[in-house]
């Protein structure tokens, strides 16, 4: 009866966020490809409207085709996105970490970024969903850093859109709009 209750209070008791804790994994292939992206704080998908004159293409791959061109004052809406690591930016880890066993020579390849200084991340080969970055200088972080950015990373950000007709098409021209952040007080 006593091994009952100790398995309750070990199933009742909260788990770790499996996308805070480093999972063994090799390093990621590149591209690495993320789908249903919105890479920053507030980003939504939903209503946007064009800001300027942007090309919508038949994929985000690159056999892609020019399927139409939306007017500035354009409001479609914004399906999906996908996340495209060409490289990840490299991170030198210069102050023990400990939470992730990281020590100063360490190499932390970042990958999506989140937000407020969360981004995907591989090191020592392990992989973290959502590492804390707020410590790396060169990105935020001002004092009692703990790694510095080494070399920023090299990506892209396709949204899939739909027009008022129908239309849909893929754009990485996402600076092109307003709406996608649910954050700005402008949009």
């Amino acid at each position: 009866m006593l091994t009952i209750f100790a398995v309750l209070a070990l199933l009742a008791a909260p788990q770790p966020n499996s996308a805070l804790t480093p999972q063994k994994a090799a390093k990621p292939a590149l591209p690495k490809i993320d789908e249903k992206a919105c890479p920053f704080e507030g980003c939504q998908f939903g209503p946007w409207t064009a800001t300027a004159a942007v090309q919508l293409f038949s994929s985000w791959k690159a056999d892609r085709k020019s399927v139409t061109t939306l007017s500035k004052g354009e409001v479609v809406t914004a399906i999906t996105g996908v996340h495209i690591t060409l490289e990840p930016s490299e991170i030198e880890v210069t102050a023990p970490i400990p939470e992730y066993g990281l020590k100063p020579g360490d190499t932390i390849y970042g990958y999506v970024y989140k937000g407020e200084g969360v981004f995907s991340a591989w090191f020592n080969g392990y992989w973290v969903e959502d590492f804390d970055g707020s410590g790396v200088s060169g990105t935020g972080c001002n004092r009692k850093c703990n790694a510095k950015l080494v070399k920023q990373d090299r990506v892209e950000w396709w949204v899939e859109i739909r027009t008022k007709g129908g239309t849909i098409g893929w754009t990485k021209d996402t600076d092109g709009f307003d709406g996608k952040d649910a954050l700005s007080g402008s949009e």
